[in-house]
């Protein structure tokens, strides 16, 4: 099943912003000519699906892997790494380069930081001895649309790195993101800040406003009128709550990766013991659309689910396993 979400309903043109970061990636896969092999962390695999199929980037002769600790396996004479800036990885990639090495094979690597290259990465592959065999750059990706009213920057842990780690870096990239979002549809003349990173977030924004100013010719009113940042830490109760809605039901069950989830096949109807499916959750199915807000009482008290088969069958095995005290 495609699991990039239809944005024509969008109250902004996401399309757009999701073609920008389709083109940005393809850019990139084009300038490396020749066979290549596109080493993915793990987590970036599944944002990327949410931008464009796997089969656009097999049309320029790329092979896709999942980034590891294990020594990369193909024959490809040019390796892509395109991954977060995450410290562990840049091992795996180093572990990478000298096992090739212990082999005798001569490769092209290059490396894309998502969504900016930092110095604290780059130290890591000096010290490994493996900045000079590659070609550094980055995959500028900050906003990724997960439906037609919401977008994320897929940042897990911020909240685990601010308040614990000391590494605020996520509130930069808050602010980078609705930058962009304002070359895309102007300058939004109201931002509002709850908490202590968010007020930071708006005040990283303002300097990239003086720093890189965006252009009012032809953009005419601002398509946004106001932003509300909100930190986490502002709520901390929210989250320990049980999730007494469809969509909820099915975060706590099953957890929800990238607009989807994974379940066994045999709730699709598929007679593959064992093996799991993912399943898109976005308003693309309009019974998803119509059931993910309601809550639980109302959606099993209902009438059966009509509509999009995989949803319904989806809908009556979770709650049929799922208690919460009815």
């Amino acid at each position: 099943m495609a699991q990039i979400p239809n944005l024509d309903n969008a109250a902004l043109n996401l399309t757009a912003l999701r073609e920008q970061s389709q083109k940005e990636l393809l850019s990139i896969i084009k300038s490396i000519r020749g066979k290549k092999c596109l080493v993915i962390d793990p987590k970036l695999a599944g944002t990327l699906s949410l931008i464009l199929q796997t089969s656009a980037l097999k049309e320029y002769g790329t092979e896709l892997r999942i980034l590891s600790a294990d020594p990369l396996q193909t024959e490809c004479p040019k390796v892509v790494y395109l991954v977060r800036s995450q410290l562990n990885f840049m091992k795996f990639v180093a572990n990478q380069i000298k096992n090739d090495e212990s082999k005798g094979l001569q490769r092209e690597y290059h490396l894309y930081f998502v969504p900016r290259r930092i110095v604290a990465c780059e130290k890591i592959l000096e010290e490994e001895k493996v900045h000079q065999k590659l070609t550094i750059g980055e995959y500028p990706l900050y906003l990724v649309p997960l439906d037609e009213d919401v977008l994320s920057l897929e940042l897990d842990y911020s909240l685990q790195e601010c308040l614990i780690e000391g590494d605020t870096s996520s509130v930069w990239h808050v602010a980078k993101a609705i930058h962009k979002l304002e070359f895309a549809f102007g300058v939004i003349p109201n931002i509002r800040a709850k908490g202590v990173a968010s007020t930071k977030a708006a005040e990283l924004l303002n300097h990239m406003q003086l720093e890189d100013p965006v252009s009012m010719d032809n953009m005419g009113i601002p398509e946004i009128d106001t932003v509300i940042l909100l930190d986490r830490e502002v709520d901390m109760v929210t989250p320990m709550c049980s999730q007494l809605t469809y969509e909820g039901l099915l975060d706590e069950m099953l957890e929800i990766h990238n607009g989807s989830v994974e379940v066994d096949a045999s709730i699709m109807g598929a007679q593959q013991d064992g093996k799991k499916v993912k399943v898109p959750l976005n308003s693309s199915d309009k019974l998803y659309k119509e059931i993910r807000d309601l809550n639980l009482h109302v959606v099993v008290q209902g009438r059966p689910p009509k509509g999009n088969v995989y949803s319904a069958r989806l809908c009556r095995s979770k709650i049929n396993e799922y208690t919460v005290g009815f």
